[in-house]
């Protein structure tokens, strides 16, 4: 799977405590947010733009704004008048007592929300959001020939300097096409904090579902069930409402420390491609969680439990991200009274010879450990257990204490 993830449908976040759950899934998320948009990014977002390079701004490229601009204008050219009929702004969102199925506020298939600033601009006529594309520049998220075009039909209206306005509705499916075209060709995963929009992958290929039929298929309910499930995981070992208290920068810390681990663990996930792509196609969200929550328990909890066990096995455990070494005396080539008793009992001789004895002993066992936790695909989840879920120092309190 892809490790880097490209951001949709809005130029901000919208959710911290989803930017700080992707912070620990994805090796970097591009978004598509022009240059001269006003920045709202909120605290999180501009310490993440400052101290890493995990957020990476980036244009859709000519290509990908071609495919997108086809498309649609095939689509648009095979029924203009139905298509004028449902997303044209020369007439009402249909606001009478008996409203249209299409009406942005009375749709039930509308999987999108209204629009937030500076994406949306307020119709007094209509009284409704309409959603605000940028459409000019190196960064422009529609191809020019496209936005003409739209303008022209009565599609989209001028909104002010490169941005036109659009039918919402019109406008997120426009988006989450225009993300499905990029993710294929730049090699990304589309994800989203809004999961009321319309599902990115695959999204081309529905164009004419989405913008025409009034009973298309519901959508899978995971839409990237390769993330999903490493967020299954995750919160598996790290409760929401402590992640959510956990400071920005040490999970920043946390990323630099466990890069090599995170690869790993996504080359795990990336073994159960086959069992992940048949709960991708399942449309009940509840029962798709059930199937991820199922496939955690059969495929990746045991490699965690049986890591835990080789460490406990080892005399090593981890502490609050502190390795604490339990040394097996017994076990050492030199026990304590062993050494004691070869000085002859002078005790000053015998703290030379355990400090000889045990220090490469502890060293040796400091090594395996790095190899156990090397070699395990789950070693990531391990760190994120013991290093951000506040739960592991209090558990060792307590084992010393003979409290657990």
């Amino acid at each position: 799977m892809p490790s880097i993830a490209l951001y949709y449908p809005w130029m901000h976040f919208q959710d911290d405590n989803w930017l700080k759950l992707a912070l620990l899934t994805w090796g970097r998320i591009v978004r598509m947010r022009p240059g001269t948009v006003e920045d709202r990014d909120r605290e999180i977002v501009r310490q993440l733009r400052a101290e890493t390079d995990f957020i990476v701004e980036a244009a859709p490229s000519p290509t990908v704004l071609t495919t997108v601009a086809e498309k649609f204008t095939e689509i648009i050219d095979a029924d203009p008048d139905r298509i004028v009929e449902r997303y044209g702004l020369r007439h009402s969102f249909r606001e009478e007592l008996d409203p249209s199925p299409h009406d942005l506020r009375y749709s039930t298939d509308w999987l999108g929300y209204e629009p937030p600033i500076p994406q949306g601009t307020w119709d007094m006529v209509r009284s409704v959001y309409m959603l605000r594309m940028h459409t000019g520049g190196n960064d422009s998220k529609m191809a020019t020939v496209l936005s003409e075009k739209l303008v022209g039909m009565g599609l989209a209206e001028p909104s002010g300097g490169p941005w036109v306005g659009m039918h919402p509705k019109l406008g997120s499916i426009y988006l989450a096409v225009l993300t499905d075209v990029m993710a294929r060709s730049e090699m990304l995963s589309p994800v989203t904090d809004d999961l009321r929009m319309h599902n990115a992958v695959g999204a081309l290929d529905q164009l004419t579902n989405l913008l025409l039929d009034d009973h298309a298929p519901r959508a899978p309910a995971v839409q990237h069930a390769e993330s999903a499930y490493m967020h299954v995981a995750l919160r598996t070992v790290i409760e929401p409402e402590t992640l959510a208290e956990v400071p920005v920068a040490k999970l920043i810390r946390f990323r630099e420390a466990h890069g090599d681990e995170l690869a790993a663990f996504h080359e795990h996930v990336a073994s159960l491609t086959t069992e992940l792509q048949a709960i991708a196609e399942v449309e009940n969200l509840e029962v798709a969680s059930a199937h991820l929550k199922s496939l955690y328990e059969s495929k990746t909890r045991p490699q965690l439990n049986e890591l835990r066990r080789a460490l406990r096995a080892q005399g090593v455990e981890s502490s609050a991200g502190t390795l604490v070494q339990k040394v097996d005396l017994n076990a050492a080539a030199g026990t304590l009274l062993g050494s004691v008793a070869a000085a002859g009992g002078q005790l000053a001789v015998a703290g030379a010879a355990v400090a000889v004895t045990l220090v490469p002993y502890i060293a040796g066992k400091v090594e395996a450990r790095r190899q156990q936790v090397g070699d395990s695909p789950v070693a990531y989840l391990l760190a994120a257990d013991r290093e951000l879920s506040g739960r592991t120092l209090l558990g060792a309190l307590q084992r010393r204490t003979g409290r657990q």
